[in-house]
């Protein structure tokens, strides 16, 4: 599928958006927003995310698979799982249904090269025909690669910046015309950046990814700035070193006792991640856009 273009209709571009009314004075006892519920009711629904639909790009395993999970157990009624591996994928189709324990989420997945665009821009209007909108994109797909910078080839730089960042951008892009299009009223699209886009990563060099990473820091404010009228917000996460794969096992065990002596929390579990995820996405986070959160041990702290 070729590229579509801009949605049709008024794109509300960068700061004309609708000036809020100016709010009413404070009472000295504030109002609640749900008076006719109990106080772990009104709890709940802050966090609510009943009846959404969402997209998770990387979604069929690690820490995509764990947030993907966390949007079904707040209350995501239609998920697809984007990702190019589909051995994966139908493993993580498994996975919900047996975690889902009689509950009936809409959960897909399709294989989708989030660098190509005709992939994404495809694999984005089936999904969003099929669930009539989508209201949450979560960005994990990401690659990452450890190699002195003298040493790269400007192909696997390339390759890098494709998937971390271009990757997201068309993900992104093509969830917000369609948000545009159907003139829905919210959305929150929340990118997985690294605290390796705020430091210098050591001992392992990982030049191309660190700075991906910040790219997509960037990445996410300018969205932002840009779509701020049509009711999308756009935040990211910057995971510190998590309990994955890519840092498990005994080939790793030397740069985890580092990664331990530079952590003051230690490493992180993906369920970590969750509760910023929710946040970002819930009417807890309504009045959040353009921010990246830290959730990383307190590594960058020193």
């Amino acid at each position: 599928m070729a590229d579509t273009g801009p949605p049709k209709g008024e794109i509300k571009f960068m700061t004309p958006f609708k000036i809020a009314d100016d709010p009413p004075t404070p009472k000295p006892i504030p109002d609640l927003i749900y008076p006719e519920r109990t106080l772990a009711e009104r709890a709940a629904a802050r966090f609510s995310l009943a009846g959404k639909s969402a997209i998770v790009t990387g979604g069929a395993q690690g820490l995509g698979l764990v947030c993907a999970r966390a949007l079904l157990e707040h209350g995501v009624e239609k998920l697809a799982i984007f990702d190019v591996d589909e051995t994966m994928g139908a493993k993580a189709l498994e996975h919900f249904e047996s975690t889902c324990k009689g509950e009936k989420p809409t959960v897909l997945f399709r294989k989708v090269d989030v660098a190509n665009e005709a992939s994404v821009n495809d694999a984005v209007t089936d999904v969003s025909a099929s669930f009539n909108g989508i209201a949450i994109l979560l960005c994990f797909a990401g690659i990452t690669e450890s190699k002195l910078a003298v040493e790269y080839n400007i192909d696997s730089w390339r390759h890098i910046f494709d998937v971390n960042v271009h990757g997201s951008f068309l993900v992104a892009r093509a969830v917000a015309r369609d948000v545009i299009a159907r003139n829905l009223p919210s959305a929150s699209i929340v990118f997985t950046a690294s605290m390796s886009g705020y430091i210098v990563n050591q001992p392992q060099p990982h030049s191309a990814y660190a700075v991906s990473k910040a790219s997509v820091h960037h990445l996410a404010r300018s969205m932002a700035g840009e779509w701020v009228g049509h009711g999308i917000r756009v935040n990211s996460i910057s995971p510190g070193i998590m309990n994955t794969r890519l840092s498990g096992g005994p080939s790793q065990q030397a740069l985890r006792r580092l990664w331990l002596e530079k952590s003051p929390l230690g490493i992180g579990d993906p369920e970590d991640l969750t509760g910023a995820v929710v946040l970002l996405c819930s009417e807890a986070g309504r009045f959040i856009t353009g921010t990246d959160v830290k959730i990383d041990g307190g590594y960058t702290i020193f």
